[in-house]
């Protein structure tokens, strides 16, 4: 008897909807990775048949309030299961999830949801309060669609219930590669946040790309220890869930639960930033019986991480590779690893990855030869649609490259070696031009970092009457530190060329930081020259 194979409909191409987009990637992994966990946070555990169904009710749940193709939701809380969920829930749904950043002021928050043109919104309980303050003000949130996960709130739907009254059946929503996924909000170290709106080809991009170098599969166990409005946690984020791992969220940054969650959980990759590689190097001393022997990967950005920074780190976590990324959020992304280092690099960003490129331009657009500083200014698979509802930022960083292809301007410098590998000196802005001698503070920084008593430096540029302009280096010292700024100034300036060498040491508590800890010179700068302004008026 012969067996009839059925043929494919007509109308429908081999290539057509290869199943290839973020969201398809949770239902395969619930097919063959069921019972394993797909996302985990403190106490609570959902397994990717779990997590499936019930992103599913949360797609579900959308879709019967009205939400359409590329509608925008806000969601306003720190990492949980419940965040996690509302965010992958709404791209299954087909809108575009708008992470929000907690920490931005009342006057910024609805700046940033209005301009999302978001129709709903959800918060949780710690951060209901601060939407309370500014709600009168949002501009296109939809009667009844302020939603708090903390039960019962007067004015405020219950996202619990909308959630546990919808089915859990696939929401049958089909995506285009083209169509937008996320919009991320700008730290906000350049001024105003820009919202960043990326596409699931970008995001696709990478899942793959960082996946790829990082080393990242099935049996990956990923910490997730900074927010979900950040592009640095969806660059480990986005693999693991690609690739069939599990997810670790922390609520929140605090190094001492790190560590005991590293060990708890048998944590394999991470990203970080160098405050907290910072504090975590500091705890990992005061907390020598934990297990640390699981994470593989470390991957940091955000700033250069100093080369002290680096060797603590090998030592805290001895069986890891450290990683450091460099990009935009805007699209493009360079990396960096042990193998590179092998071959003499350390110091550098690496090349770039997954159909990524650079051009170093100077100041009138023009490229430089290899080897000379100047802009970087970059492409990328994951290049970003634009800046949301803002055409001129958005033209404003466009710079357009060999063969009219659109690049972006990033703002730092750098140069790039014989072997095509990229070395960023820091944000123009933050180059120091000292009678008329351009110096990079990241080079006096690497230096200070070498103390044994310094915890944190940052090196900015200010006003000098001879010299024009001067490096100055704030400090952070450890607990029980015994040196004076005038000593640690006498130390790091041994170590520098004349022309780097730093006016005075003051030392600080503290700097003012953005997203995860990235410290804000633009703040401190402005801090000394508004000094000086009100010097001149007296």
């Amino acid at each position: 008897m012969t067996q009839s194979i059925p043929t494919r409909p007509a109308h429908v191409g081999i290539l057509d909807n290869p199943g290839l987009f973020n969201t398809d990637f949770i239902a395969r992994n619930a097919k063959y990775f069921a019972t394993k966990d797909a996302v985990v946070c403190n106490d609570q555990r959902r397994s990717w048949a779990e997590f499936h169904l019930r992103t599913n009710q949360v797609a579900n749940a959308l879709l019967m309030l009205g939400l359409n193709k590329g509608d925008k939701i806000c969601i306003l809380g720190k990492n949980s299961i419940a965040m996690f969920e509302m965010c992958w829930g709404t791209i299954k749904a087909g809108g575009v999830i708008v992470p929000l950043n907690v920490m931005m002021s009342a006057d910024t928050l609805p700046m940033m949801i209005n301009n999302s043109d978001a129709r709903f919104l959800f918060v949780d309980s710690e951060t209901r309060q601060q939407v309370e303050a500014v709600r009168h003000q949002l501009q296109h949130i939809e009667p009844g669609g302020a939603f708090a996960f903390d039960g019962l709130a007067e004015g405020w739907s219950s996202a619990e219930q909308l959630i546990e009254n919808a089915p859990n059946h696939d929401p049958d929503v089909t995506h285009q590669m083209s169509e937008p996924m996320n919009i991320i909000y700008s730290s906000g170290t350049t001024g105003i946040p820009k919202g960043i709106e990326h596409t699931h080809f970008s995001r696709l991009a990478f899942s793959i790309g960082y996946g790829q170098e990082l080393l990242v599969d099935k049996y990956t166990r990923t910490l997730c220890s900074t927010p979900l409005y950040t592009n640095g946690t969806w660059l480990t984020m986005l693999p693991t869930i690609y690739s069939g791992g599990t997810c670790v969220l922390m609520s929140g940054f605090d190094a001492e639960k790190f560590l005991e969650t590293v060990a708890r959980e048998r944590c394999t990759h991470t990203f970080m930033v160098p405050t907290q590689a910072i504090k975590l190097i500091a705890a990992s001393r005061q907390e020598k019986s934990l297990d640390l022997s699981s994470m593989q990967v470390i991957l940091s950005g955000g700033q250069a991480l100093p080369g002290q920074t680096f060797d603590d780190l090998l030592e805290t976590f001895p069986n890891a590779g450290i990683y450091e990324c460099y990009g935009m959020t805007e699209g493009f992304y360079f990396c960096i690893g042990p193998k590179d280092y092998e071959k003499g690099k350390r110091g550098s960003v690496g090349v770039p990855i997954f159909g990524a490129d650079i051009c170093i331009i100077d100041e009138n657009g023009s490229e430089v030869p290899r080897g000379e500083f100047g802009e970087i200014a970059g492409y990328g698979a994951g290049l970003m649609r634009g800046y949301y509802n803002d055409a001129e930022r958005t033209k404003d960083i466009v710079w357009i490259g060999p063969k009219g292809r659109t690049y972006i301007r990033s703002g730092d410098l750098g140069r790039m070696d014989e072997d095509g590998f990229l070395y960023v000196t820091g944000r123009i802005k933050d180059m120091i031009k000292s009678g008329g001698i351009n110096i990079f503070a990241s080079d006096i920084e690497d230096i200070f970092m070498r103390h044994p008593q310094v915890r944190e430096v940052a090196v900015i540029g200010v006003p000098h009457e001879k010299w024009i302009e001067t490096p100055l280096l704030l400090a952070i010292m450890h607990e029980g530190a015994t040196i004076s700024e005038a000593e640690l100034c006498a130390w790091g300036n041994e170590r520098l060329g004349k022309f780097q060498r730093v006016s005075r040491v003051e030392f600080r508590q503290d700097f003012p930081r953005a997203n995860y800890g990235k410290v804000l010179k633009r703040e401190l700068r402005d801090e000394y020259r508004n000094q000086q302004a009100k010097a001149s008026e007296s």
